[in-house]
């Protein structure tokens, strides 16, 4: 099978190889996979950041594709089923897998990661990872990223109806599922971003209101802010945020390290929440509404396999809206 595999850490060292198809062992399913979500964290393993296991390593954490073949013990699914694979590890026995907190599993990981991913014609997951899915294969590949760890945010910050969002790196792929889901979870959402082409207009689609930087902080106090974009924009984040306000942050692409003003937190009840991933059964959820249209997916550039490094590139670009897909 052709896959994208790197033996030492770097982009530059990314190379589409001919390797022998995997089985399924038990519990597994072979999925032929058809698209593939380009996300920071595959940056993160590519250029070593992530420790990525086994190596040589196929990166990818998320994918979509065709059930092939299943292995002894596994009901279900069956093979010609369209899956999405939900990407996070989980014993199903710990504290956290039995209160369902699957991304949190003591023994967990992230296939892509811990694994081999996706970035390849086939890929081995646990078939209870594997979530049935009638839409798209194209748009099911951007969820189980992409819209779950935007679900996961907006679960997390306890949005009440009536309260006043701000989605920081709206453009974004997990941005542009914040709006749609804070808008679902009741909030007056408002879509924080220095465009003013078409991605403005995209996210007035989303049922967003658009404004820039200075004019949300005009409009603050806001009750909740959800950025998915990590250092850069937490000052600007903080600044919007008003008495009780929460802050939810779910990625590190622009940076990793802030600074913090433990007296504004107690002084106002601030709350800064961590989100990663989402719950086995959100994801089933968020599958789900996506097929009932409540969600759409927001597709910037579909690349070959082979151009994997230029996929991975183009996610620190300016213009990006959306997300990156490689197809299989």
């Amino acid at each position: 099978m052709r896959a994208v595999v790197f033996h030492s850490p770097g982009l530059e060292n990314l190379r589409l190889e001919d390797l022998p198809k995997p089985r399924p062992g038990p519990g597994e399913v072979l999925v032929r996979v058809k698209y593939v979500g380009v996300n920071p964290i595959d940056y993160a393993v590519v250029s070593g950041s992530y420790k990525a296991s086994p190596m040589p390593h196929i990166p990818g954490c998320e994918f979509a594709g065709v059930v092939e073949e299943v292995g002894p013990g596994v009901s279900g699914p069956a093979p010609g089923t369209p899956v999405a694979v939900y990407n996070r590890l989980f014993c199903g026995a710990c504290r956290q897998c039995l209160t369902g907190w699957t991304q949190l599993c003591e023994a967990g990981g992230i296939i892509g990661v811990a694994t081999q991913g996706g970035m390849a014609e086939y890929a081995v997951v646990p078939s209870r990872n594997a979530e049935p899915v009638k839409a798209d294969l194209r748009d099911a590949a951007t969820l189980p990223i992409g819209a779950l760890t935007a679900y996961n945010m907006a679960l997390c910050a306890s949005i009440a109806p009536g309260e006043r969002v701000a989605v920081v790196g709206a453009t974004g792929n997990v941005g542009t599922y914040a709006v749609q889901f804070a808008k679902i979870f009741g909030g007056e959402v408002y879509a924080v971003t220095r465009r003013k082409d078409a991605a403005a207009a995209m996210l007035r689609q989303l049922g967003a209101e658009v404004v820039t930087p200075d004019e949300a902080r005009g409009l603050a106090p806001f009750d909740v802010v959800l950025d998915p974009t990590g250092a850069a924009n937490w000052g600007l984040s903080m600044s919007l945020l008003g008495r009780g306000g929460r802050y939810v942050t779910a990625g590190a692409l622009t940076g990793a390290e802030v600074s913090l003003d433990l007296r504004r937190v107690f002084g106002q009840q601030i709350s800064v929440i961590g989100s990663t991933g989402g719950r086995r059964a959100d994801f089933k959820t968020v599958v789900r509404l996506h097929e009932a249209g409540r969600i759409r997916a927001v597709i910037h550039a579909v690349y070959p396999l082979a151009d994997a490094a230029k996929a991975l590139a183009g996610l620190s670009s300016p213009a990006r809206v959306g997300k990156i897909l490689l197809e299989v």
